[in-house]
């Protein structure tokens, strides 16, 4: 009777033993496969960035979940600097540095820097800067950084002149202005929809694209468009998690830069491209 009272101990403690060590087994590898969820926010016009990125990401140890933002190109930003995101891919390096400046915030633009915008300047009414009228109507960004660097273009162009003693200028700084131009502000992402009420505007290249029109078609493009560059925004002391490495080790792989440039056609320029030049 005892002999088989303890075989039968014996028989259940191994078979306990089992069963423990395989739900362990099956625990930890539920574990394993656990991802840390990463909100990074966008607009309609880097969506599809943040698409191909967290594409090539599925086999890492982080999900990206893309929060897109509608209105003023502000939003995300404000969003991140009150923690509802990780970070944001939208708004340029010195965007950001102004955005710091005027909300005491601590934002930092990780590199290396991922891509420009190409930044034209379009008319539904002519077909070249000379045949602008005076008087004529040319809507241009309204927040501080994208306005003072449309009225520096505006005077690349000839058309104005600056008092440019300021880090930022406004209208107010205009001193010559031979041809009566009349600015009308917009916010950035809501410029392109002026094109058929004015005469002239400046808006990005791929706002354009996203809108059906001709992008290709500019009356005059930026020479200084690279000096703008575009890139993973995180609240500061943050820029050397995991994620955030994980996040822009895949914007150097030439699998993530094939479909950047598929989706973009040359309206977004990968910074990797003019680097050396």
């Amino acid at each position: 009777m005892k002999t088989n009272f303890f075989k039968t101990l014996i028989v259940m403690l191994t078979i306990s033993a089992l069963l423990t060590g395989c739900g362990g087994e099956k625990q930890k590898q539920t574990h394993s496969e656990e991802k840390k969820t990463i909100k990074v926010g966008c607009m309609r016009i880097t969506e599809d960035i943040i698409d191909i990125i967290t594409n090539e990401m599925k086999g890492s140890d982080f999900k990206i979940e893309k929060v897109v933002f509608d209105g003023a190109s502000n939003i995300p930003a404000t969003a991140l600097n009150d923690g509802s995101i990780d970070g944001f891919l939208v708004n340029h390096l010195q965007w950001v540095e102004v955005f710091n400046k005027e909300n005491n915030a601590n934002l930092k633009m990780v590199e290396p820097y991922i891509y420009y915008f190409k930044n034209g300047v379009y008319s539904s009414k002519y077909n070249s800067i000379e045949e602008l009228p005076e008087n004529a109507v040319v809507a241009i960004p309204g927040d501080p950084n994208n306005m003072d660097r449309s009225l520096r273009l505006l005077q690349r162009m000839g058309l104005i002149e600056l008092n440019d003693s300021k880090e930022l200028c406004n209208v107010a700084d205009i001193v010559k202005n031979p041809k009566n131009i009349k600015l009308m502000e917009t916010e950035i992402t809501a410029t392109v929809k002026s094109l058929y009420d004015v005469d002239m505007i400046i808006s990005g290249a791929n706002a354009m694209r996203l809108s059906g029109e001709d992008f290709e078609n500019s009356l005059f493009d930026d020479p200084i468009d690279k000096e703008f560059p575009i890139s993973l925004t995180v609240n500061s002391g943050t820029e050397n998690e995991d994620w955030v490495k994980a996040f822009m080790d895949v914007t150097q792989k030439d699998s993530f830069k094939e479909k950047f440039n598929s989706v973009y056609k040359g309206t977004f320029v990968l910074y990797d491209d003019i680097k050396d030049n």
